[in-house]
C-alpha cells in the first residue's frame, strides 16, 4: 500500500514533539464477565478513555455527558469484546439496539469511535512481537481502509513508553523490556489516542492498543 511509503514522512513533518492533544487518562479497573461498565468519552472525539463497572451516576440512563455504557462480555473492563465472548452480534437487535444488549445505540460505547459495532477507524490493536521490528501507528493504519492525508497527534496517557518513537513513526527492535514494563493498560500493554486529518480536510481520531510480545 501507498501508506507504507509515505506516512512516516506525514509523521515526522507535522509532528513537534511538544505538540500534544489533551491527554486522556485510560487506566483499567477490574470488571466481571457480563457487567455493565460505565465509560468517560473525549468531549470532542467520543472516543472512550477509561471505564469502571456499573451504572454511573447523573442525569438519565448511564451518567450523563460525555458519557457511554457497555455489557462487559469478556470481563476485562473495556467495551472491546473478542469475538468469541462477544454474545450480541452487531445488526442482530432493534433499531436503536443494534447489538441487542439492551443498551440503546446512542448510549452504547460499541458505537464509539474504536469500539465493536463496526467504524471507519483504527484497528482495536497491534501486536509487535519480540526482536521484531515495529512502527505501531504505521502499521495500525496499513491494516485498515484509512490513508490519512496527515497525522495530527499521538498521545500516551501516563507515561512517555516509545513515545518519542510514535510520534515520529521510526521503527524500533522490541525488546524484553518492552514486553515486561508497566503500560497504561496492562503490563506490556499502552493504549494511544491518534488523531488524523482526513483526504477532505476533516479530522479523525481514534484509539490503539498496543500489545507488546502478546
Amino acid at each position: 500500500m501507498k501508506l507504507r511509503c509515505n506516512l512516516s514522512f506525514a509523521l515526522m513533518a507535522v509532528l513537534p514533539l511538544g505538540a500534544l492533544a489533551p491527554a486522556c487518562s485510560s487506566s483499567p479497573q477490574l470488571a466481571t464477565k457480563g457487567q455493565m461498565i460505565t465509560c468517560t468519552t473525549d468531549p470532542g472525539t467520543g472516543v472512550v478513555v477509561r471505564c469502571e463497572p456499573g451504572a454511573g451516576s447523573g442525569s438519565g440512563s448511564g451518567g450523563g455527558a460525555d458519557t457511554c455504557q457497555d455489557v462487559d462480555a469478556d470481563g476485562d473492563g473495556d467495551p472491546h469484546d473478542e469475538a468469541s465472548d462477544d454474545d450480541h452480534p452487531h445488526a442482530a437487535g432493534a433499531s436503536d439496539d443494534h447489538d441487542n444488549d439492551g443498551i440503546p445505540d446512542d448510549r452504547d460505547c460499541d458505537e464509539r469511535a474504536g469500539e465493536d459495532g463496526g467504524h471507519d477507524g483504527l484497528p482495536y490493536d497491534v501486536r509487535p512481537k519480540l526482536a521484531s521490528s515495529a512502527r505501531p501507528i504505521i502499521d495500525a493504519f496499513a491494516g485498515s481502509d484509512i490513508q490519512p492525508a496527515q497525522i495530527v497527534s499521538v498521545t500516551l496517557e501516563g507515561s512517555t513508553w516509545r513515545l518519542a518513537e510514535l510520534q515520529a513513526g521510526t521503527a524500533f527492535v522490541v525488546t524484553q523490556d518492552d514486553c515486561d514494563h508497566a503500560g497504561n493498560r496492562a503490563k506490556g500493554r499502552d493504549r494511544v489516542i491518534v488523531t488524523w486529518k482526513n483526504a477532505d480536510q476533516t479530522q479523525s481520531s481514534d484509539h490503539l492498543d498496543i500489545r507488546y510480545c502478546d
